[in-house]
């Protein structure tokens, strides 16, 4: 981490919001704090969590529980630095679970580790979702916390948003105005967000304030010195002179930071085939990061697997669902690789054709987006299911429990439960990667139309167990058949069904088919009544990974998969733009007999 965030990280757990200086009196404690403090940027982990222990302890004696969260938040952070992400997620997720069973709201600071962490691993829309979870469960008064949040969401977006990052920014800076640190630390913010904006007059009005500033506080650490002095070159038309600068170890910026600066330099020199150079760069340095943590959870998920061993029969079943979620990450390791080596050769051809450099440029980012958020899904997806089935796992086969049999038999269930989510994860991962390749679908199968709609939409009701209306309309006769590919065919029709049921509150679900035979075509149509999907967003639900709701239960591919298998079998998926009272798909295929 880079001495800036560092600074900001301390300041706030270790001194604003602590309030250490009330414990000066008690000399014992004044020297566990000095060697805590000084441990934290420490590599020693042993003697590190040592003294978190005992500042652990000292505040649970004293009942001050917000000062224990803290301290066990330094540990996330710590473990952040270090490497070990997968700790690091693992500990804030159990604290949340604790705060939640004792009623405990301090949830901002949970919230703002966990930005952290995405944060440090270039995953900056899951730490843009975590600061302003944070921001929205912290208390107005509490300033300490609010001088990290503005500053943490000041400086992530201000190469993306900037004129939102100034906002926030300016709301740190009135907090900072009596704290020499902070306040250098929002002039930099400042600086760093006017370069971004190319607001050329705005900087040189804060390097002004920034050198004086410097010169009143020479006793101050000189980070932020060697990243203006790169901002002014670069508004004065010295390139080569910023970029020599950022060359040089300047311990303010990650190198995903200065890969966003010399991004920008390079478009401010007009020449667009170096940008691009950096794009790949940094793309490359976000897979190294994101392989990292991927493989780090695989060498955690072993270690576990270890354990499991030493335990009773029922334990042994855990290493079947976590040998599950290994091959669930290399597949997406897999799948993530793929896509690498694919777009670089498409970049490569790009290279070689200034006239659509822009082009390149723009598809890029589209494939950084697509990865992250694939990453996302992954992690989101199968963190649930595992910590049940972990969870579960530990304590039935954990003899201080005495469990009755009802209780054991629903641990089991859940077990059995969560256990087919990451299978079907698992499968539907390994059936995206089979249809990758395949070019046509066999169509050996005849096809009852409305018999195979009655089997889909009973399938169907199960799952809505009459929590909506469920119908099936047909202007075709009982005996009408369709030469197709069955499995094909039902596996798009469960999947416009079952999105239609996870977006529908009320109201109902329809499934209608007719024949047009004007064009000898047959169509299939799934309208619900549900929130619907704004236009800009029509063909975009048809994007690899692309969900309306972020957070929604998912990887974002049912529909560009449908779409694929239904142009496999000759005909179309679309999106009815006219409907409005919900949304409504459209499969045609052709009417062959």
């Amino acid at each position: 981490m880079t001495n800036r965030k560092l600074t900001v990280i301390l300041l706030f757990f270790l001194s604003s919001s602590l309030c250490f200086g009330e414990e000066k009196k008690d000399t014992a404690f004044d020297n566990l704090y000095t060697r805590y403090y000084k441990l934290y940027g420490d590599s020693d982990a042993n003697a590190f969590y040592e003294a978190s222990e005992q500042m652990q302890k000292h505040y649970q004696k004293k009942g001050m529980r917000q000062m224990y969260y803290k301290v066990l938040l330094n540990e996330v952070l710590y473990d952040t630095e270090q490497g070990r992400s997968y700790i690091a997620i693992k500990k804030a997720s159990d604290m949340l679970h604790t705060m939640e069973q004792n009623n405990e709201k301090y949830y901002n600071l949970v919230y703002s580790a966990l930005g952290n962490i995405y944060e440090a691993r270039g995953n900056y829309r899951l730490a843009d979702h975590y600061y302003t979870d944070a921001l929205k469960n912290c208390e107005p008064n509490d300033t300490g916390s609010l001088v990290s949040i503005y500053s943490r969401l000041a400086e992530l977006k201000a190469n993306r948003e900037p004129q939102k990052a100034w906002e926030y920014n300016e709301k740190f800076g009135s907090m900072a105005k009596k704290t020499p640190e902070y306040y250098k630390m929002y002039l930099v913010i400042k600086g760093d967000i006017c370069f971004y904006l190319q607001d050329k007059q705005q900087f040189m009005d804060t390097y002004d304030e920034f050198n004086e500033f410097c010169k009143q506080r020479p006793e101050l650490l000189e980070f932020g010195n060697v990243l203006m002095s790169v901002l002014y070159n670069a508004f004065n038309g010295n390139y080569d002179t910023a970029l020599e600068l950022l060359d040089t170890n300047i311990t303010d910026l990650t190198e995903l930071d200065r890969c966003e600066m010399r991004i920008k330099l390079f478009e401010m020199m007009g020449n667009r085939e170096q940008a691009l150079l950096e794009v790949n760069k940094r793309r490359d340095l976000r897979d190294s990061l994101n392989s990292n943590m991927l493989f780090e959870s695989i060498n955690e998920i072993n270690a576990e697997m270890g354990i499991a061993r030493l335990n009773e029969k029922a334990a042994k079943e855990r290493e079947i669902w976590l040998a599950a979620v290994i091959l669930l990450l290399i597949v997406g390791l897999g799948l993530v690789l793929s896509r690498y080596v694919q777009r670089q050769r498409y970049q490569k051809k790009l290279l070689q054709q200034n006239k659509e450099l822009e082009i390149a440029l723009s598809r890029a980012e589209e494939s950084d987006r697509m990865k992250d958020s694939f990453i996302e899904h992954v992690s989101h997806e199968i963190r649930t299911p595992l910590n049940v089935i972990t969870g579960y796992a530990q304590i039935i086969t954990n003899p201080a429990f005495k469990l009755e049999d009802e209780e054991r038999n629903r641990m089991l269930q859940d077990i059995s439960k969560n256990t087919n989510e990451i299978t079907d994860i698992v499968n539907e991962l390994l059936e995206v990667a089979q249809d990758e390749s395949r070019e046509h679908y066999q169509k050996n199968d005849t096809v009852v139309v409305n018999e195979l709609c009655n089997k889909i939409i009973g399938k169907a009701e199960k799952e809505n167990k009459g929590r909506l209306r469920l119908t099936f309309n047909t202007d075709l006769n009982n005996a009408f058949t369709l030469r197709t590919n069955r499995k094909a065919l039902e596996r798009i029709l469960e999947q416009l069904l079952n999105n239609a049921l996870k977006f529908t509150k009320e109201g109902g679900v329809n499934l209608r088919v007719h024949e047009s035979p004007d064009h000898g075509m047959v169509r299939f149509i799934v309208t619900d009544t549900g929130i619907g999907i704004s236009k800009e967003n029509h063909e975009r639900v048809f994007e690899r990974f692309f969900k309306v709701d972020s957070f929604k239960q998912g990887f974002g591919l049912g529909l560009t998969m449908s779409r694929k298998m239904a142009i496999l079998l000759g005909g179309s998926l679309s999106i009815d733009k006219l409907y409005t009272n919900g949304s409504r798909f459209v499969l045609t295929l052709p009417a062959e007999h």
